[in-house]
């Protein structure tokens, strides 16, 4: 037999006994190549996807948080419950906390942890609630404290230009306003100093900071940020 028809034989012989062709280091550095693309053009995807979809649940438990709100005034002579403002003490990050009147009237989970009695959780805010805010009586490192002071646009319920500070339920444009801090909690938008009603502060998608928000007007209309 030639040496040319052994050759060929013996190639018969590999692909029958069914050994592996191997790739070559050229092969492997252009596969390792192409998944780091593909990789790179995938993340940014799946972490806009993930955030879109934390940001729907706040939007549902704001909403739940806002019938907790609505049924608490049915059952307490249209009034709601004070806002708590804690400073210059081991509190001080749980400003305007959810109300524990929410809890206690079992409209919300309760916990015992200071800072978290009513505990629904702000999602963007590990270990702090939803905020909380409306015009009207404060309390102040747990005591009385005169009235909270809301900062609500001039032409509310439309929430951009300027605005002024509300004290008294009465007077103001919105009745209560809860929100998050955003994906960004320690953002200058989150932490705007006209948040959570200037239309300024508020998150507008994804890979943005700002707040996100739910409020009702007088009425009883309720409004979310884009």
């Amino acid at each position: 037999m030639s040496t040319q028809g052994r050759i060929r034989i013996g190639a018969c012989q590999d692909l029958l006994s069914g050994r592996p062709a191997a790739f070559t280091l050229i092969e492997l550095l252009v596969v390792i190549a192409i998944i780091g693309m593909l990789t790179g053009l995938l993340l940014p995807a799946l972490t806009r996807a993930r955030e879109t979809a934390k940001v729907v649940r706040v939007q549902t438990e704001l909403r739940e948080i806002g019938i907790a709100l609505d049924m608490y005034s049915s059952d307490h002579d249209n009034k709601l419950p004070p806002v708590r403002v804690n400073c210059n003490t081991d509190l001080s990050s749980h400003w305007c906390e959810l109300p524990v009147e929410l809890a206690r009237a079992h409209c919300l989970p309760q916990g015992s942890q200071g800072g978290r009695e009513a505990d629904l959780e702000d999602i963007f805010n590990p270990q702090h609630t939803y905020k909380y805010a409306a015009p009207g009586p404060q309390l102040l490192n747990g005591a009385p404290g005169g009235n909270y002071s809301l900062w609500v646009p001039t032409n509310a319920p439309d929430m951009t230009g300027s605005g002024k500070y509300f004290t008294d339920p009465k007077l103001s444009p919105v009745r209560w306003v809860v929100w998050s801090l955003g994906p960004q909690p320690n953002s200058a938008k989150s932490q705007n100093t006209y948040a959570p009603l200037s239309s300024d502060s508020w998150y507008r998608g994804p890979g943005d900071s700002g707040v996100i928000i739910l409020y009702a007007d007088q009425v009883g209309n309720q409004f979310t940020s884009p």
